[in-house]
């Protein structure tokens, strides 16, 4: 997508693809953990007057609209922290409180609301508004509208910090407000995370396993708690590793190990790690929609044995458990952190994503599932975008985490004896800093 090249007042647009010229010089900004694509380059001069405008336009004159379907889609998250994520940054950064609007629909929407709008969502249409693009990406149209899009709700607080920072000066967190801005028409995109982008933030790769051979090895592996598992059992019966994927099957067996019942399976690496980039290709399991059955997973666990009530994330040596990748239906995915003794009534907690908008059966193919885990945050990519970035549960945790991959029985079933699920895996890879 290139939008049309319309100078509206404030920054100038630069031609696309010029990449000669840095996104940004201004003193309040930062490098970036990984480069924007789709860039037009500028530089954040604040206006002698302290105004800020749109286009020319008042910001104050700007209201903010949230657009969510009426499906799952958004009713799976706690609405006010990603209000908040919205609404907090851009009073700070601007003094100014916009009016607010959620807007439900089942549909792409291209009415205007408002006559001079701010949107979030995906869930709407407006023109020079990117159409079919899958991405976490944020801009401003030729006619002054705002928009940012996100692959989850979660990724909108990440969007308007950094659009506060390149066009407003405000760098994220710093509790700083503006000089005031100019914006004019811009396109900006998150770039896929890449393993050039990891090795130039410091990162050295620790471990690839390609699932070669025609066994599990023994030496990074072993069977995770086989025996009892909700309504069912983990057996190594279940682990196979055959043309270089790892293999978790599960079924009902009359004669299984332990039993008659529903079997599955989890394998975890004998090495603990703390911090670093987790990478695994999957292809999960078919799992209907709602239904009782097995869901695939890829997560890390505090130190065996795990006590969830010593996880007290970052200031606790229980660790937390963080998981990269689960799903519970052929066309989403979820995944988030659960810590103990964060919130006020010191039981277990969590924050996580679920993502609806990237149009993709993961039971067809491969998907690349990913936890970059440092000294500040969590981020959790899928494909390479990023879904969600974190620091939730009193920082990041501390100690070495267990890394599992499993195929997990459900409490009750409502699939029939003789159905059959499969989780493969072909890759798992970790980096880590070389000084860590």
């Amino acid at each position: 997508f290139v939008p049309l090249l319309i100078s509206c007042g404030g920054q100038t647009p630069g031609e696309p693809g010029d990449e000669s010229v840095p996104e940004s010089t201004g003193e309040a900004s930062k490098e970036p953990d990984y480069a924007w694509e789709g860039n037009y380059p500028t530089e954040y001069v604040a206006p002698e007057d302290g105004s800020f405008t749109i286009c020319g336009v008042p910001l104050s004159e700007y209201s903010i609209l949230v657009y969510y379907p009426g499906t799952e889609d958004f009713s799976h998250f706690d609405r006010k922290p990603i209000l908040d994520s919205i609404q907090e940054p851009i009073a700070q950064a601007t003094g100014l409180e916009l009016p607010f609007s959620l807007i439900k629909n089942d549909r792409y929407d291209n009415e205007r609301k408002e006559e001079h709008e701010i949107l979030f969502g995906v869930n709407f249409q407006r023109e020079g508004i990117p159409e079919g693009h899958p991405g976490n990406y944020y801009g401003v149209t030729a006619d002054g509208t705002v928009y940012f899009c996100g692959v989850t709700p979660l990724m909108f607080g990440v969007l308007v910090e950094q659009f506060l920072e390149e066009f407003f000066g405000v760098v994220p967190g710093s509790g700083e407000q503006s000089a005031g801005c100019a914006v004019g028409e811009c396109y900006r995109d998150i770039p896929v995370f890449t393993e050039s982008a990891l090795e130039a933030m410091g990162y050295t790769e620790v471990l690839e396993e390609p699932f070669d051979g025609d066994s599990l090895n023994p030496d990074l592996w072993e069977y995770r708690y086989p025996g009892p598992r909700r309504g069912g059992f983990q057996s190594s019966s279940q682990v196979a590793v055959r043309d270089g994927k790892l293999l978790l099957t599960g079924e009902y067996l009359t004669d299984g190990e332990y039993g008659e019942g529903w079997y599955g399976a989890a394998v975890v690496l004998r090495q603990k790690y703390c911090r670093g980039y987790f990478e695994a290709r999957v292809k999960v399991s078919l799992k209907e929609y709602k239904m009782h059955d097995f869901g695939s997973a890829f997560w890390l666990q505090g130190p065996d044995p795990y006590n969830p009530d010593k996880s007290l994330g970052g200031v606790g040596e229980g660790g937390v458990e963080i998981d990269i990748m689960e799903n519970f239906g052929p066309e989403y995915i979820s995944g988030g952190i659960w810590v103990s003794g964060y919130g006020e009534e010191g039981g277990l907690s969590s924050y996580g994503f679920t993502v609806y908008s990237l149009n993709c059966d993961y039971t067809e193919d491969f998907h690349t599932f990913a936890l970059l885990w440092d000294e500040e945050k969590y981020e959790f990519f899928v494909d390479g975008l990023l879904i969600m970035r974190t620091s939730f549960g009193n920082g990041t945790a501390t100690v070495g985490e267990e890394v599992i991959l499993s195929l997990e029985t459900s409490d009750t079933f409502d699939i029939q004896p003789g159905t059959v699920r499969v989780m493969e895996v072909d890759s798992l890879r970790i980096f880590q800093k070389t000084d860590s």
